[in-house]
């Protein structure tokens, strides 16, 4: 998110700004009341006749100026033309923003995205036990949370939208719609095999079928079932029962009798791991895994139940239900100050931190998904960040370009220009003392 023009990030940039604005005029002030000094000593030493020492000042502020002069000259056309003369190799950095660019892309490129160097770095460094150590403290940990918490609440009040609302739910049923459910259906039932977990479905079922046929409720629906078939299918013979009152009675009997041997046969099948049942029971179910895997029939039946039950009224209901459960939770989880989720946050990440501080294995295993995530990350960065960087510099207003790397680095540049003003007049001395006519006598002598 950009900062607003108020915000302290941006009021910090702006006060570095105008500090380094204002020692560049400073140091600009300098250097140029160091050629005016220069030029005021040379027009003092010609006014008194460049004799005696005289000659020391001139021979020093002509070389200062000159020293001045030629760096302020090199100073000046590194961004633009010295007087705006157009002098060819001038105005440097403008003439070659592209080159910079260029330049500056291949240099990130390769000095800081190279996995040759990132990765050895990071092995050194071992991220995770720094990860942990800085998790190992609870009022980071506490911080972490409080953010989080934060970050979430505004997250949840920006799904707070019917539109929205609609757009989720409707992704979600595009996912599901393009779900082939038949191999997980597959994975699924081949899991409950492996572990099985199918014997004990089948257990627990059978065990509810036996509870269920002994209810009284369960017996008079069967008594009421069979009263019903008979007086439909025997009207004759139910007539004449029922003249003797015996029908409602003959009925119960046969109920409890049929629910009393359905519900022994069920404690047969429980008591005995090779029953036919069971058996049978293992061979459906190895029968269904074939079918769902290889049986274009039976996949696309689960694919049309699904599509059945993903447009089905109460299920579309059921899910904007859920989903509206799930905000309002969520909303009133985070806006209070004993937030479960920010408790378990903090638990978790307690945890985590105690493992990469202390414990080798841990700091080994995160350290290479780090180093796999480094390399995966550098990969799509050296194709990325370059042309961006280059795209960046070349969008530059030229102007504005200029002003920024003069105002970082001009300072020291005008330093430039002040020492070649002081080196050119001392070089200037120095000269004056080796070609002085006393000195030139002395060496011509000793030549002779």
């Amino acid at each position: 998110m950009k900062p607003s023009d108020s915000s302290p990030e941006v009021l910090d940039v702006q006060l570095r700004a105008a500090e380094q604005a204002r020692g560049l005029r400073n140091m600009k002030r300098i250097a140029l009341g160091a050629l005016l000094l220069s030029v005021a000593l040379l027009a003092l030493s010609v006014h008194f006749g460049r004799t005696g020492i005289w000659a020391w000042v001139a021979a020093f502020a002509e070389a200062a100026t000159v020293g001045a002069l030629a760096d302020w000259f090199a100073v000046t056309a590194l961004f633009r033309h010295p007087m705006g003369i157009p002098i060819p190799h001038t105005a440097i950095i403008p003439r070659n923003q592209q080159r910079i660019a260029n330049n500056l892309a291949q240099f990130v490129r390769d000095k800081f995205l190279d996995k040759a160097v990132l990765l050895p770095r990071i092995q050194s460094l071992n991220p995770a036990r720094r990860i942990g150590e800085y998790l190992s403290t609870p009022e980071r940990v506490c911080y972490l949370a409080t953010q989080l918490q934060q970050w979430a609440a505004q997250s949840v009040a920006a799904l707070d939208s019917p539109a929205l609302e609609r757009d989720l739910l409707a992704i979600i049923k595009r996912q599901l719609h393009d779900w082939n459910a038949a191999p997980t259906a597959v994975q699924l039932v081949n899991m409950l095999t492996q572990g099985g977990h199918h014997e004990r479905v089948l257990q627990t079922a059978l065990i509810k079928v036996s509870d269920w046929v002994g209810s009284p409720q369960i017996r008079l629906l069967i008594a009421d079932k069979m009263i019903e078939m008979a007086r439909r299918e025997y009207p004759k013979m139910t007539w004449f029962v029922d003249k003797l009152d015996y029908t409602e009675d003959i009925a119960d009997r046969l109920a409890d009798r049929l629910a009393q041997a359905l519900i022994d046969e069920v404690q047969v099948v429980l008591r005995d791991p090779g029953h036919p049942v069971r058996q049978h029971y293992a061979e459906e179910v190895l029968r269904l895994m074939e079918r769902l895997e290889h049986d274009p029939d039976m996949q696309q039946r689960v694919q049309k139940l699904k599509t059945e039950l993903l447009l089905h009224p109460a299920l579309q209901g059921y899910a904007s239900q859920l989903w509206q459960r799930l905000r309002d939770w969520l909303r009133q989880d985070l806006s209070g100050s004993d937030s479960v989720i920010a408790a378990q946050f903090e638990r978790y990440a307690a945890q985590l931190g105690q493992k990469l501080r202390d414990d080798p294995v841990w700091q080994d295993a995160a350290n290479q998904q780090l180093e796999i995530a480094v390399e995966h990350l550098t990969e799509q960065l050296r194709q990325i960040a370059p042309e961006h960087i280059r795209a960046t510099v070349q969008g530059w207003d030229t102007r504005y370009m200029v002003q920024e790397i003069e105002r970082s680095v001009g300072k020291d540049l005008q330093f430039i220009r002040l020492n070649g003003t002081l080196i050119g007049g001392l070089a200037g001395l120095v000269l004056h003392a080796l070609f002085s006519g006393s000195l030139m006598t002395v060496i011509t002598a000793a030549v002779r």
